[in-house]
């Protein structure tokens, strides 16, 4: 049965059953084996910020995911079917679990997270102060 997503104690629901729904998809878990171990608890924690920020407007995230996430392709390249996959996962969970404005919101914004992701991640269609990341091909 789904309730209201209204707090921080709801964001760490949330995120932790997403995780689990994630690393158990042999599609896609292996992109967070790296984080596993002693670094697991410190990425939960920024996703929990993460998504407080975004769902709840708090500022309690700072950090540059853009580049975080053109890193980790630069190592482990990604594709449009691994950010449809998250989507889905992330769908799935958020309809599990929760109803009303606040869930509708984190459908949204995740939805819209995953299209700039996926556009600036794997294409080289880059700000200049994000070309010395990943250098543009040509």
């Amino acid at each position: 049965m789904s309730k209201l997503l209204e707090d921080r104690n709801d964001i760490e629901l949330l995120v932790n059953r997403f995780y689990d729904s994630l690393l158990a998809d042999d599609r896609i878990g292996y992109m967070f084996a790296h984080l596993r171990g002693k670094h697991w608890q410190a990425h939960l924690e920024k996703m929990y910020r993460f998504w407080e920020s975004n769902i709840f407007d708090i500022e309690s995230y700072q950090g540059n995911p853009m580049l975080a996430h053109i890193k980790i392709h630069n190592r482990q390249p990604m594709s449009e079917e691994m950010f449809a996959i998250w989507l889905s996962h992330w769908q799935n969970t958020v309809n599990q679990l929760f109803h009303g404005e606040k869930a509708e919101k984190a459908l949204f914004r995740a939805a819209t997270i995953k299209d700039l992701m996926q556009q600036r991640v794997l294409t080289d269609e880059l700000p200049m102060f994000m070309q010395k990341i990943r250098p543009i091909r040509g």
